[in-house]
């Protein structure tokens, strides 16, 4: 692996792996561009890991929410109203992304109680796992990432969800929304693309509800007009624009 820092570039290796007389030729054929330095030297051993997580941190949204991994503590200093728990893999959305922090901060003022939810492009699951502590009836999650699927169903494990027809998780994209009745959901939420939204807003639109909840993320501000124009061709109209460093959230109703 390769580590660009500000005294240099740093390449790592094996022990066992390593070719030292091809470190030689590659130190051979940097001098006549510019090398200044080179040191070869062995890393002392250390648990990565652990310095991984002592790095990671939680994701607080005022008293509302709290984002711990399972490494973090369980209780906390402070009393949340909410508290998650996701275990940070490879899929998206564990919360310190302005994307997924800022549909979850605008969900805090929203009532979830009997709702039904869809959680589209779902990563980790955190916003649909979100809505099922604060009383949604019914979450659907899809993901066209196996990787999302697992993590989404690990994390629903670890906040006390089964998998059951009041938490289904799918894997796909808008496709899976085929045998969905039209305005089954309340609340629609798709963190994804501008891309994706704009290829998939018909799907989105036919399956929530006349008064529905549409809610979007994942692009820029540049984006917006065409979103908005997309998502009014449905009848939905722009209820508030928030900003996340670069990133926008549209909340749109019907």
């Amino acid at each position: 692996m390769f580590e660009e820092t500000t005294d240099g570039l740093h390449a790592y290796a094996k022990n066992e792996e390593l070719d030292t007389a091809l470190t030689e030729v590659i130190h051979a054929d940097l001098q006549p561009m510019g090398l200044k330095t080179w040191l070869v030297s062995e890393v002392e051993e250390e648990n990565w890991n652990a310095k991984w997580e002592a790095d990671y941190p939680e994701v607080t949204i005022d008293r509302s929410i709290r984002v711990r991994a399972p490494f973090h503590p369980l209780e906390s200093e402070t009393d949340f109203e909410t508290t998650l728990t996701v275990q940070p893999r490879m899929a998206f959305g564990t919360g310190h992304h302005g994307t997924t922090y800022g549909i979850l901060t605008e969900m805090v003022n929203m009532k979830w109680a009997g709702t039904s939810v869809l959680d589209m492009g779902c990563g980790s699951g955190v916003l649909g796992i979100y809505a099922a502590h604060k009383g949604a009836a019914a979450v659907m999650a899809i993901d066209i990432d196996p990787w999302s699927v697992r993590n989404t169903q690990e994390n629903m494990s670890l906040n006390g969800i089964s998998e059951t027809a009041a938490f289904e998780v799918r894997e796909g994209g808008a496709g899976r929304l085929n045998d969905v009745a039209t305005g089954h959901f309340d609340v629609v939420v798709a963190n994804i693309n501008r891309n994706i939204l704009l290829e998939d807003m018909d799907a989105y639109c036919r399956v929530l509800g006349e008064s529905g909840t549409l809610m979007l993320s994942g692009f820029m501000e540049p984006d917006i007009a065409a979103l908005v124009d997309a998502a009014g061709q449905h009848g939905l109209r722009l209820e508030a624009t928030r900003a996340e460093s670069e990133w926008r959230i549209l909340t749109l109703r019907r």
